[in-house]
C-alpha cells in the first residue's frame, strides 16, 4: 500500500482555508445543487462552466461574451437570482437550453467551495449521478485524494457526506482501488453511505438542504440530485479564475 495515497473528507467549510491539498486531488461536493447542476450541464452539453462568486460578476461577464453563448444560473438560499436566465437546478439542464453553451453560475455555497479547492493540484466535481465516474478518475490519477464539502450554510451537510461515502465505495471497488488509504474521516463518509444508500431519497428529503429545497417546490431537482450513476461525465477545474470543463474518467491530467 502506498502511504501516499490516503483518502480524507472535509466536512465543514471553516476546515477548507488551513487544509493541506498541494499536490492532492480534491473533490468539490454540494450535492443539493451545485455539483449536481454542474454534472447535469455536463450531461446534457455544456462546454464549459465558469464558477463565479457573485451575480454581479455573471452579469459582466455575460456582457463581454458573444450573444447567445453563454447561459446565466444561481440563487442565493435556494432562489432564483433576479436577472439570471436560470436557477442552480439540475433538472433544467438540458441540451436545448445548455447544449454548446457557458453556463455562468453563482450559488450561496457550491461555487465557493470550488475556488477554496485551488490549492490542490487537480480539483473535480461530483455528485451521486457521476460518482462511479469521478471514482475511475481518481484511481487514474493516483493521488492522495480530500473531498470538500460545501456544507449548508457553514455546518456540516448530510447529503454532502453520502456523495463523498458513495464515490469512496466505487473507488475501493474498482480497479487500483485497494492502494488507497482511508483515513478516518473517510470511513464515517463510508459509513453513512453504507447507511443510507438504500433509501436514499428519503433522507435527502430529510436534511436540512432538502427539506428547504422541497418547500421551495424543487422536487424535481431533488430527484435528479438522489440518482446513483447516471451520469458518466467528470468535470475539472482549471486555471485561475477557474473554469470547468469535463474529461474522460481516465484521464492521467
Amino acid at each position: 500500500m502506498n502511504p501516499q495515497l490516503t483518502v480524507s473528507v472535509l466536512y465543514e467549510p471553516a476546515a477548507r482555508p488551513s487544509a493541506n491539498l498541494a499536490g492532492a486531488t480534491a473533490v468539490v461536493i454540494d450535492a443539493i445543487r451545485a455539483s449536481t447542476t454542474i454534472v447535469a450541464a455536463f450531461a446534457a452539453g455544456c462546454r464549459e462552466c465558469l464558477p463565479l462568486r457573485t451575480d454581479a460578476e455573471v452579469k459582466a461577464e455575460a456582457k463581454r461574451r458573444p450573444a447567445g453563448s453563454v447561459v446565466t444560473a444561481g440563487e442565493r438560499l435556494g432562489v432564483r437570482i433576479e436577472g439570471l436566465d436560470l436557477n442552480n437546478s439540475p433538472s433544467v439542464m438540458t441540451p436545448d437550453r445548455v447544449g454548446g453553451r457557458t453556463l455562468l453560475l453563482t450559488t450561496t455555497n457550491g461555487t465557493q467551495a470550488v475556488h477554496d479547492a485551488a490549492k490542490a493540484e487537480t480539483v473535480l466535481v461530483a455528485a451521486m449521478p457521476n460518482r462511479r465516474a469521478v471514482a475511475r478518475r481518481l484511481a487514474a490519477l493516483g493521488r492522495r485524494v480530500v473531498f470538500l464539502s460545501a456544507g449548508t450554510v457553514g455546518t456540516v451537510s448530510c447529503e454532502d457526506t453520502l456523495v463523498a461515502g458513495a464515490v469512496i465505495e466505487a473507488l475501493a471497488e474498482g480497479p487500483g482501488g485497494q492502494a488507497f488509504h482511508l483515513e478516518d474521516s473517510a470511513r464515517v463518509a463510508l459509513a453513512a453511505w453504507w447507511g443510507g444508500k438504500d433509501r436514499l431519497s428519503e433522507i435527502f428529503h430529510q436534511t436540512w438542504g432538502g427539506a428547504y429545497i422541497a418547500n421551495l417546490g424543487l422536487e424535481d431537482d431533488l430527484a435528479v440530485c438522489t440518482q446513483v450513476d447516471t451520469m458518466d461525465v467528470v468535470p475539472v477545474v482549471r486555471g485561475d479564475p477557474p473554469v470547468i470543463v469535463a474529461v474522460p474518467a481516465t484521464a492521467k491530467r
